[in-house]
């Protein structure tokens, strides 16, 4: 897999615009040193927040909660008013991580880059890389992701574009920096919280958005022959919304992706769920 190259064109390091190609980060910080520190992505298109900012702020206050690190409710929309000034107006993936510094410091890092080409479908990998549901900071959104990191290059390398873990039980947990879906039996099926899975701020709007259109839907424990079974099959990010699952290396040769009719129902059903909430 040939390098990718850093997107990064806008960073704030402690509310101080940064240049993006001198150093920034201190060595000796447990955050560099030690991968201490939590994160949230999300995107902004045209001058505009995606409309589940509050949820991205919740789940920041939480991961914090659970790694030992003190980011009160509302500090990540408070602080991004302060970096969405140094946004021209387009599409941006921004995110936001806070590292631990020396002392017990907090230090908040801003990065923006360009939103990337939206994907009609992907094609995933089912990893060896294992979760463990009863980790119990299995729900926060670290930087800690060698192991991540490890599964993600090795599905890169067969030409897929993420891999999808199990737990140490066998059954199906997430993707590397998704989460998994899957239609079947006329309803939307994904892996439970308990599984030891992230909570995606785009899932839980997913499922939310699915209950809203009674459109049935399930958290559960899915063993892996289901996806022999799966009519559909998707994943969802902040970055890449809902995408449809074209294949699955060694396990499905063939699925729906775009084609598949019950996606456009579900995405429209997101759509107006947005549209709901943003109007409130």
């Amino acid at each position: 897999m040939k390098p990718v190259q850093d997107p990064t064109q806008i960073l704030m390091l402690d509310g101080c615009l940064a240049s993006t190609e001198l150093p920034s980060l201190f060595a000796g910080w447990p955050g560099v040193l030690r991968g201490e520190g939590i994160f949230e992505t999300f995107l902004v298109r045209g001058g505009v927040p995606s409309p589940m900012l509050p949820q991205h702020d919740a789940r920041l206050t939480h991961s914090a909660n659970l790694t030992g690190f003190e980011v009160p409710l509302r500090t990540l929309t408070a602080q991004y008013q302060d970096f969405s000034q140094h946004l021209e107006r387009g599409n941006w993936r921004v995110r936001l991580t806070v590292l631990r510094g020396l002392e017990e410091q907090q230090h908040f890092l801003w990065t923006a880059g360009p939103e990337p080409a939206p994907r009609e479908s992907v094609i995933l990998q089912i990893s060896e890389h294992r979760l463990d549901p009863l980790d119990p900071i299995a729900g926060a959104k670290t930087v800690s992701r060698i192991g991540l990191q490890v599964a993600r290059k090795k599905a890169h390398d067969l030409g897929a574009y993420d891999a999808i873990l199990r737990t140490v039980d066998g059954d199906l947990a997430e993707g590397t920096s998704t989460n998994l879906f899957l239609w079947m039996d006329d309803a939307l099926h994904t892996p439970g919280l308990d599984r030891g899975i992230l909570g995606g701020v785009t899932r839980q709007t997913v499922l939310k958005a699915c209950r809203a259109a009674d459109i049935p839907v399930f958290e559960r424990r899915i063993e892996l022959t289901e996806l022999s079974s799966a009519v559909e099959v998707y994943i969802t990010n902040a970055v890449i919304g809902l995408t449809p699952v074209a294949c699955i290396l060694q396990w499905r040769d063939q699925l729906p992706g775009p084609s598949g009719p019950a996606l456009q129902r579900i995405r429209e059903a997101y759509v107006a769920y947005i549209s709901s909430i943003t109007q409130i």
